[in-house]
């Protein structure tokens, strides 16, 4: 039995399919009360023709457990052979800070320590680029970089560096475990959130770019490479996954292309950013609503950050899918659900 926390999100809803398309029997942790219209799109969307894999769903149970509740999590993990740890908090909104190190730090910590409880065979931990820290725009960064203290390193990378750090501890305790750290994770999903809001952006026209780059991956490289990690004799490492580095300027005008939109022609420097995430901030204080722009993204969007996936590449001959492919199937799926 695998169990997949977090399997209504993003990422976990495309490693749930995965698992069943490979004839896995699947035990999705949700929270109570906690929507699964994500998931179901998704699902619509990975197995377009319904037909042939309807009946995959029998192979899946949704359990109400939250990595803040032990007993659930106790009740969950019984019997369970693999796990796929992919619950957590992506924000960049200082309010968030708390509620980050709540799921991100101390979930984990449950779910690595109830996982040496119940003698799992297996743990795939999702953390992330920013957890291997970023203390200068234009370094190159590797599974082997430090973490090192800097005005860079948002309070979503902190928390997902202290998340990592659980793991690493249950590791010495007997825990066989791997860690995955993938860069922005691109894919069809909820158009109102994360990396899938900004295909929506530049939809609704985004003349604003910025010179900062950074690494994206696909959503099903992700999931996949984290399968193949667990089916092979892997352990006590971990693994950037990253398909591509790219600055923010050819992502967006890629994007903008796919959909037949205009390119963005505004450079958005560090003054100008500086004033975008005020301006939305108050925007926010006085509408009620998230703002798109943070200090925190404004910052890391003027910075230049590169990534090196060379180790699994080498390591399981691992090929990652080409960007503009990746961006041009996530466009084609947004204007499908736009008719």
């Amino acid at each position: 039995m695998i169990a997949v926390s977090g399997a209504n999100g993003f990422l976990g809803s495309y490693v749930v399919c995965m698992l069943l398309e490979k004839g896995n029997q699947v035990v999705a942790f949700k929270r109570d009360r906690s929507s699964l219209v994500e998931f179901e799109n998704i699902f619509s969307t990975y197995f377009s023709d319904k037909e042939s894999h309807k009946n995959l769903k029998n192979n899946l149970t949704w359990v109400v457990a939250d990595v803040l509740d032990i007993p659930s999590l106790e009740a969950a993990l019984t019997n369970v052979d693999e796990v796929y740890h992919c619950a957590a908090i992506v924000s960049f909104l200082q309010k968030h800070r708390t509620k980050m190190i709540d799921v991100n730090v101390e979930g984990t910590k449950n779910m690595v320590n109830i996982s040496l409880q119940k003698g799992v065979k297996k743990f795939c931990h999702v953390s992330s680029i920013a957890a291997l820290g970023r203390e200068k725009s234009g370094d190159e960064i590797t599974e082997k970089s430090k973490w090192g203290e800097s005005k860079n390193n948002s309070n979503y990378a902190i928390t997902k560096y202290k998340a990592e750090m659980e793991v690493w501890r249950a590791i010495e305790e007997g825990l066989n475990a791997v860690i995955v750290n993938p860069g922005v994770i691109l894919g069809t999903g909820d158009w109102n959130k994360g990396s899938c809001k900004l295909f929506k952006l530049v939809w609704n026209g985004m003349p604003f770019y910025t010179l900062g780059a950074n690494g994206y991956v696909d959503v099903k490289d992700v999931s996949k490479a984290m399968i193949e990690l667990m089916e092979k004799n892997i352990s006590r490492e971990r693994f950037i996954l990253v398909g591509e580095n790219l600055q923010m300027k050819k992502y967006l005008e890629d994007v903008a292309v796919s959909f037949g939109k205009k390119k963005p022609t505004i450079e958005a420097g560090k003054k100008l950013s500086q004033i975008a995430w005020r301006v939305d901030a108050a925007k926010s204080f006085l509408f009620g609503k998230e703002p798109s722009i943070t200090r925190e993204t404004a910052r890391a969007s003027q910075n230049t950050f590169y990534y090196n996936s060379n180790k699994i590449s080498q390591k399981i001959n691992f090929k990652f899918t080409p960007m503009n492919k990746t961006i041009d199937d996530i466009c084609a799926n947004f204007l499908k659900q736009q008719l």
